[in-house]
């Protein structure tokens, strides 16, 4: 399946794909992070082919997976929050995208910063710098 999709003939992959993830929920069980992997790499083929119903449905199920298992600091849960968003973009589901990525924005900012600004300042978020009309408070 990795061959067919380096090549581009993803139409050829993904039932490939689809039977790797039959057998890896098969033998790991249904919530594994290795199946989770599987839907990812799914996900991918799919948007390949502008299935974006699908490439959704994969990105969330594996988002599920990774929080459950891996928990929300995993990089598995950002990476795969930032494949959704960018799914919702490609579909104009802007607001939703927004959402996703801020969310992201906010949960690195505070594992980089530790609820503090950069400038050392004690915080709430990242977006404590900026007023309800949207201008820059610093």
């Amino acid at each position: 399946a990795v061959l067919y999709g380096k090549r581009g003939k993803y139409k050829e992959a993904e039932p490939l794909c689809k039977r790797a993830l039959e057998i890896r929920e098969k033998v790991l069980g249904p919530e594994h992070p290795d199946v989770a992997k599987q839907l990812n790499n799914l996900a991918l083929l799919c948007q390949n082919q502008g299935k974006y119903e699908e490439v959704e449905r994969y990105y969330l199920r594996a988002l599920q997976i990774y929080q459950e298992k891996l928990g929300q600091d995993d990089p598995n849960v950002a990476k795969t929050k930032n494949n959704l968003a960018s799914c919702f973009l490609k579909q104009g589901k802007y607001r939703q995208a927004e959402s996703l990525y801020k969310e992201i924005l906010m949960q690195t900012h505070a594992a980089e910063f530790g609820g503090r600004r950069s400038n050392g300042v004690k915080s709430g978020s990242w977006t404590d710098s900026e007023d309800k009309d949207g201008e820059d408070t610093n």
